[in-house]
């Protein structure tokens, strides 16, 4: 692979990573399960502040746990994603808040950061094998999930 090749796959690589980040946060709030399941490898680790969840049969679990609009309005955002490569192997971290809607308008109802392990899938997509949630600050009263 020439040099500039090598530079084109990583640039790829990384819109694949950012783009399964983002992938997560959409397929959760709008109810896309079929989408949400295909961001896990089969034996994926996901861990929210209240439990873990491993393998995609329990992720799926987790996901029908879950608020989804329209019944609940909420959005995941995702802020600073920083994404290293090593390989087949990628680890990102991010700033995450999490917008609920209210009476009064919108909140701020929980923020952290995810710490990630993704890694390339035996079909070359790049797949969640951890996600690490570390919630930083919860409104007072909100329910854990």
């Amino acid at each position: 692979m020439t040099d500039v090749e090598a530079r084109l796959q990583r640039l790829e690589d990384e819109r694949a990573i950012l783009d399964r980040l983002y992938a997560y946060a959409y397929s959760l709030d709008y109810g896309d399960r079929d989408e949400w399941i295909d961001c896990w490898t089969e034996t994926a680790v996901l861990e929210w502040p209240h439990e873990t969840f491993e393998g995609r049969e329990r992720i799926g679990e987790a996901f029908d746990g879950h608020s989804h609009a329209p019944e609940a309005f909420h959005k995941h955002l995702l802020v600073e994603p920083r994404v290293r490569l090593d390989g087949d192997r990628a680890t990102a971290q991010s700033y995450f808040s999490r917008l609920n809607d209210s009476p009064d308008g919108p909140v701020i109802r929980s923020f952290g950061r995810y710490r990630d392990v993704l890694v390339r899938d035996d079909d070359g997509a790049w797949r969640f094998q951890e996600r690490r949630l570390d919630r930083e600050s919860l409104l007072p009263g909100a329910p854990v999930t």
